[in-house]
């Protein structure tokens, strides 16, 4: 009875304390105390038994980003396409505020539903607390423990490079969970530097590869990571502290330092940390030297206009694959498991891209039509030969008029094949296979399988037009009984990459499942290539030895462009450091479209100052289908007077919450917030 009135006094004692300190300390989440203290009088019980202790680790994943989805309506998406110079939004307002940041209008008071700072602080807080109690589980073998912990210590690594790619230096918070007897001055963090976040998490990550198995044992564990998972965290996160932003070139930044002087992005110039993320992607390259997911050649696999030497079976050129199929599959859900596709390497069980794809896709399919895509991407894909639209060839032009009969090819029209449609702008024809899988534009068809005859649309049958007048058009949005003004592709071009064949928003209609890819092996050898490409010596990396190895630069960055169907780079291409740079920048455009590495891209090699500045283009949608050819006049677009990108210091990374910052003296604010 004493010891129970004892216990008693003391947390309520605890809570007194905790009410008073509020005034003060109210709560950075990472550090809040109240979950901690609901949190341990259930502890015990958690890590006692098998059960719970998977549940709790089940939960921590939870807090992991879902690439597949940039819609504020999903959980845990992100914003990165939309605001990017990849994507557009047609809203601003409520929930959808990407058109605040492209317009550098946004507040460290209110950055809305994308503010995940105290988010993912709490979801570290969670594996810290699993880190610390696993062992008490003793239902489980040794090996089930440390392979759990491998998991735990890899969602921790990736939720502190989530903060840093969204905040950039971020405090490094105590690996034990947080006493009641903490002091409160010992709770006011401050910001570890890039080079101490990139050190500590690339820690995390050694440390997850020694504890995590090679593969899932089954298709019950897609989304559980691997060591091959927690390499291609480490080949992202070395290869981007090795970029400008973080090595060097951020004068602009010089006022960005604690308070003993010390800068929070590296200042000066060390070419070895491009040796470090060469090396890293070496590691990986080296056990899946020509992982891509591929599709064998079909019946109607378009004929391929590359030179002799590219024309030897994958991957030694483009011979013997479907590259239409062997990009499109692993986004639309047609590669039904991600179990079966060695390119993945790691991704979320369970994603929105439904979700980001019921604002993405046209109205025909009773979509909205909302998040669509600029002239520029569309201008970056390639012709079928490898050429740019600027410098298109006699046998590939790129050119104007319309196409007079429909041309299907790898596969069937009505249903896994890609048609172009009789009446399609020739802009559009002769392109890259990897535009046919990404690009929605005017007059494209979507087979959409699962509508049912009697609601296919009676207008425009199973064809996205965006003519002012059409059903995927704006008049229709404008006047459509339910649904909003902006929910029309105000460019001209919607992005189909996630859609299947079978897709419909048609009252009868279904999704196709599909999975998040969230890292897959083309970034890897494109990550390989780019830091090979800015060596300027061999650097040994533990027992890894790294140089500037031209043919290898061209092996792996070929790799990419055999797949896609598209000649390879040549030994003069590679023979210049800048031409390489272009090329790899122009290469990752393509290759991850809406994929949210683009935004990340910009910022690291310091380009989204001339990017994101350029006014966004598209299409004349204002004009009718009589007037056809008026569409196809290239003009900026001012469908909503916040459709333009503006891209300022401000804008390299977002604030802290301002509420975080007024109770923390010790945590420096982004500046121009």
């Amino acid at each position: 009875m004493l010891k129970k009135q004892i216990k008693k006094g003391f947390i309520a004692f605890t809570f007194w304390l905790l009410t008073c300190a509020s005034g003060v300390f109210q709560s950075c989440n990472f550090l809040d105390i109240d979950p901690y203290v609901a949190d341990l009088f259930t502890l015990d019980t958690i890590f006692s038994k098998k059960e719970y202790t998977q549940k709790y680790l089940t939960n921590v994943y939870s807090y992991l980003v879902d690439y597949g989805s940039p819609s504020a309506w999903s959980t845990n998406a992100q914003p990165w396409i939309l605001i990017s110079d990849e994507g557009v939004a047609g809203y601003k307002r409520n929930m959808h505020i990407y058109n605040y940041f492209c317009n550098n209008e946004m507040k460290a008071e209110d950055m809305g539903p994308f503010d995940r700072w105290n988010y993912f602080y709490e979801g570290i807080r969670k594996a810290n607390t699993f880190l610390t109690r696993v062992n008490e589980c003793q239902e489980v073998s040794a090996m089930q423990r440390s392979e759990w912990m491998g998991e735990a210590t890899f969602i921790k690594a990736m939720l502190y490079f989530e903060l840093m790619l969204a905040y950039g230096p971020v405090p490094i918070v105590p690996d034990a969970p947080v006493d009641f007897d903490t002091p409160i001055e010992q709770l006011m963090v401050e910001r570890n530097t890039w080079d101490e976040c990139s050190d500590y998490v690339s820690a995390l990550l050694e440390e997850a590869i020694k504890l995590l198995p090679e593969q899932v044992r089954d298709n019950a564990e897609i989304g559980k990571p691997t060591r091959y998972s927690a390499l291609a965290v480490l080949s992202r996160l070395t290869l981007y502290t090795a970029s400008p932003l973080y090595n060097g070139d951020n004068t602009e930044f010089s006022d960005f330092q604690n308070n003993a002087g010390i800068p929070y992005l590296n200042p000066t110039y060390d070419n070895q940390k491009w040796g470090i993320a060469a090396a890293n992607a070496k590691r990986l390259v080296d056990l899946k030297p020509n992982d891509l997911y591929i599709v064998a050649k079909m019946e109607n696999t378009p004929n391929l206009p590359v030179p002799p030497q590219d024309r030897g079976d994958f991957p030694n050129g483009v011979g013997g694959i479907d590259p239409y199929h062997s990009y499109s599959d692993m986004f639309t859900g047609e590669c039904v498991l991600a179990s079966s596709n060695r390119e993945i390497l790691f991704c979320r069980q369970n994603s929105d891209i439904n979700g980001m794809n019921h604002y993405a896709a046209p109205g025909v399919l009773n979509a909205w039509s909302v998040f669509f895509v600029p002239q520029s991407l569309v201008d970056a894909y390639y012709m079928a030969d490898g050429h740019s639209i600027s410098d298109a060839s006699e046998e590939y032009p790129y050119e104007s008029g319309y196409t007079d009969t429909d041309y299907t090819f790898s596969g069937e029209k009505n249903s896994n094949g890609f048609t172009l449609l009789g009446g399609t702008y020739k802009w559009y024809v002769n392109r890259e296979m990897r535009f046919y899988a990404t690009i929605a534009y005017n007059n494209s068809y979507f087979p959409s399988t699962s509508t049912p005859p009697n609601m296919v649309d009676q207008q425009d049958g199973k064809v996205a037009k965006y003519f002012s007048d059409s059903k995927s058009g704006k008049e229709y949005a404008l006047n459509r009984p339910s649904g909003e003004a902006e929910e029309y592709p105000m460019t001209g071009y919607l992005c189909r990459k996630f859609v299947h064949y079978e897709d419909s928003w048609i009252s009868g209609g279904r999704q196709k499942k599909k999975y998040s890819p969230s890292y897959r092996m083309a970034e890897v050898y494109l990550n390989y290539v780019e830091a090979m490409n800015e060596l300027q010596q061999s650097y040994t990396i533990g027992d890894v030895t790294v140089s500037r190895n031209p043919a290898e630069m061209k092996r792996c960055f070929n790799l990419i462009r055999y797949r896609a169907g598209l000649p390879g780079i040549t030994d003069a291409d590679v023979a210049s450091v800048e031409r390489m740079r272009e090329l790899i920048l122009r290469e990752r455009q393509i290759e991850f479209a809406w994929e949210g590495r683009r935004y990340h891209d910009l910022r690291r090699t310091k380009k989204a100052i001339v990017y994101e500045n350029a006014p966004v283009m598209g299409c004349d949608v204002s004009v009718p289908e009589v007037e056809k050819d008026k569409f196809y006049n290239v003009i900026r677009v001012k469908e909503r007077d916040w459709i333009y990108k503006v891209f300022t210091r401000r804008q390299t990374f977002f604030p802290i919450p301002k509420t975080e910052v007024d109770k923390n003296r010790n945590l420096d604010q982004m500046p121009g917030f």
